[in-house]
């Protein structure tokens, strides 16, 4: 848990304002990451990847939807290694859901070192994968705010 400086706030109310940008009916998810001069690198929001068609069909459906959609912080990873930006000792927000493990590692292979992240009554339903991305944080030292 921890306490927000105003730029933090900010920040996380970018990723809220991203999150919208989902066409998921049940889940909206953005994540912004931002740069040690406290510059917006890339955004990304829960969706399915570039030229497959996100129907109505397809999202109603969660056995396919689960199949096709990125998460937004994998999509925020995507977005700024598609334009050639580095996310080296990066902060990451994320707004909408908790991180889970298959996110965690790719942030940890990308350099991110601070996560900031709204808490979510949804901490207790994914608490496996949330407990094991705190793990797998902690022993590579980055640091996640969970935002009280």
């Amino acid at each position: 848990m921890g306490i927000l400086d105003k730029w933090d706030k900010r920040y996380l109310s970018l990723a809220k304002k991203v999150s919208t940008w989902s066409k998921d009916p049940s889940t909206q998810v953005g994540a912004v990451t931002v740069g040690r001069k406290k510059e917006v690198l890339s955004q990304g929001f829960n969706g399915f990847p570039r030229g497959i068609h996100d129907t109505d069909e397809r999202y109603h459906d969660r056995e396919i939807k689960y199949k096709f959609v990125v998460h937004a912080e994998m999509n925020a990873i995507y977005n700024a290694t598609y334009s050639g930006t580095s996310l080296d000792r990066a902060t990451l927000y994320v707004y909408g859901l908790p991180i889970c493990s298959e996110c965690a590692k790719g942030i940890i292979q990308v350099g991110i070192k601070r996560v900031v992240i709204e808490n979510s009554k949804e901490l207790d339903n994914w608490n496996q994968s949330v407990r094991l991305s705190q793990e797998m944080f902690n022993e590579t030292g980055i640091k996640l705010i969970i935002k009280i």
